[in-house]
């Protein structure tokens, strides 16, 4: 079996090619793999695939991973830069990925290592491919997590039309010919057969002996009659091609996808970074500004790591001091219900300013 690499700009050639030759019915099928799949087989680049040079090779073989990376986590959103870095992580920031055939999936900046979103991609070379996207360095473990990887199929096969004609007069014009040259050598022979016995008729009539001379009469009688039987014969050669001719070309449906493969939604568009909208990105902002956000750790909280104030909310909260019991609790309640702790007295209630 024979397999032959070609990017879309010349596949229409090829299979013109194919067809004039006559081998139009050997082809099996047509089907597609993404391009990044051929990169690295016998020391192809891309520019080399796309570049519509024609590749035939016997045996199947196995496609060479390569990684994509994205940008890092960043830094604004929707056009505006946050003051809390928890905007610039999952549920308001993250990659989707949205195979146009396949099972949508969520990916995380923050859990990948240094914020940059990493994958390797492999691909199958057959006539159903599935391309594997395998993230790198996420959620802890280093390189490959097969956990999260997501899948991306249904790669179509693609319809083609094979010449009849083209392909029946390829395979037979051969035959048609030797046909045509045995056919002109056999009248040739018997013309000249049948020229000779006249010409014998008429030396015996010239020599005297009329009884020979009926040969004539017969000689051309035969002659006209090769005459009819070799136009008969043209005629028949050429309704047989006029006939091939007439038949109509054999078509082989595509499979499906088609549709989303020519607009290139299976290579395109499958990753897209995700973020809420500037203003509700500004709202939340103030909002953690004066509240903070929810962590669940068990943790001693952070007092003072901020220039103007900290917000700290705790539940159950346990403090430990020399303080009648009383007051102890009042404490903890405050802590519990959610404080503020301003640091400046100059900035008191002063949420506009940089807490950063």
């Amino acid at each position: 079996m024979y397999y032959c690499i070609a990017s879309f700009n010349y596949l229409q050639g090829i299979l013109d090619t194919i067809n004039n030759a006559g081998h139009g019915d050997a082809i099996m099928t047509i089907f597609t793999v993404p391009a990044f799949s051929l990169v690295g087989f016998h020391g192809w680049s891309l520019s080399d695939i796309l570049s519509g040079v024609l590749y035939w090779f016997v045996s199947d073989f196995k496609a060479n991973p390569i990684t994509k990376t994205f940008t890092s986590t960043p830094s604004s959103l929707d056009g505006y830069t946050p003051r809390n870095q928890k905007l610039r992580t999952y549920p308001y920031l993250y990659l989707g990925f949205n195979p146009s055939n396949g099972t949508s999936k969520i990916f995380r900046y923050e859990d990948f290592a240094n914020g940059t979103p990493i994958f390797k991609l492999i691909s199958e070379i057959n006539q159903n491919p599935s391309v594997c996207f395998v993230p790198q360095n996420y959620r802890g473990q280093s390189g490959d997590n097969t956990q999260d990887m997501c899948l991306l199929n249904g790669y179509p096969t693609l319809g083609w039309v094979t010449d009849y004609y083209n392909t029946w007069l390829a395979q037979n014009s051969n035959i048609i010919s030797l046909q045509m040259s045995q056919e002109q050598k056999n009248y040739e022979i018997g013309a000249t057969a049948t020229g000779l016995n006249m010409t014998g008729s008429m030396i015996s009539g010239l020599l005297g002996k009329p009884e020979q001379s009926g040969g004539m009469i017969t000689g051309a009688l035969d002659l006209a009659k090769q005459d009819i039987n070799h136009e008969f014969y043209i005629k028949n050669q050429m309704a047989q091609i006029e006939k091939q001719q007439m038949l109509p070309n054999n078509g082989t449906l595509s499979g499906s996808n088609a549709t989303l493969l020519g607009y290139g939604l299976m290579d395109n568009n499958i990753f897209t970074r995700y973020t809420i909208k500037s203003q509700f990105a500004q709202k939340i902002d103030k909002f953690f500004d004066a509240y903070g956000y929810l962590t669940n750790m068990v943790k001693i909280p952070n007092l003072n790591n901020r220039p103007n104030w900290n917000y700290v909310k705790t539940i159950g909260s346990i403090i430990i001091g020399n303080i009648p019991p009383l007051d102890l609790q009042a404490i903890k309640n405050m802590f519990d219900n959610g404080i503020t702790l301003w640091h400046n007295p100059s900035t008191f209630l002063d949420y506009s300013q940089n807490n950063r």
